[in-house]
């Protein structure tokens, strides 16, 4: 653990320098299986990450490390849902993403009505579209829009910078119908977006891992 207290701040605005920063380090917990290890294990001891490792519409996450000091949280994200993460959306961050398995399609647009607040699917134009494999890394600043339509088993690690803006903005016209979104984690409640993951959901996602090959 004592090379993530040396990471360097994100709190940046030179995206060079977040890609740098971000891909050294993605690069060397990708290579770290102890560690992986170690900080999915200590999840469930920690309020903080416990509350920020998420089911949401998108995806699953598990939150492995904090440095709100220095700006950065590391991340890992599993159990895609393909039909949903086909809108187009921005981040209130910077972000750098390595897949560790599976892969997926990946679409960077182009705004045509300025780099700020909401848009609409009339407001984007197609820009950069790649396959993303296992070993791939990019770094999007946050005015960036994309989408991934991701295979089943795509697992990524994700390093995230500060917020730089209040909200994230996705096209609404194209958002995903409530009966797709996580049901509530006690029952009788309605479906959200987002929520924290329950214990026994940390446990599923941590098997998801398991069975995968990427921690032991």
């Amino acid at each position: 653990m004592s090379w993530l207290a040396e990471v360097p701040s994100l709190h940046t605005l030179d995206l060079r320098d977040v890609q740098r920063i971000s891909h050294e380090l993605l690069d060397h917990l990708a290579g770290d299986r102890k560690l992986l290890t170690q900080l999915v294990d200590e999840i469930c001891d920690d309020a903080d990450l416990m509350a920020n490792s998420r089911v949401t519409l998108l995806l699953n996450r598990l939150s492995l490390y904090q440095a709100p000091e220095r700006g950065f949280e590391i991340r890992i994200n599993m159990n895609p849902r393909p039909g949903n993460r086909r809108v187009p959306h921005d981040h209130c961050y910077a972000f750098a993403t390595r897949v560790l398995t599976g892969g997926y399609v990946h679409v960077v647009s182009r705004r045509t009505d300025g780099w700020e607040g909401p848009f609409t699917g009339d407001n984007l134009q197609p820009g950069i579209v790649t396959i993303e494999r296992p070993g791939d890394s990019y770094t999007l600043g946050h005015p960036m829009v994309h989408q991934a339509v991701m295979e089943p088993d795509t697992v990524t690690l994700v390093v995230r910078g500060p917020r730089r803006t209040a909200l994230s903005n996705a096209v609404a016209e194209l958002m995903p119908s409530r009966d797709t979104w996580p049901p509530p984690a006690e029952p009788g409640g309605p479906a959200v977006a987002s929520r924290p993951a329950t214990v026994g959901e940390y446990r599923l996602m941590r098997t998801y891992l398991f069975r995968r090959g990427l921690i032991d």
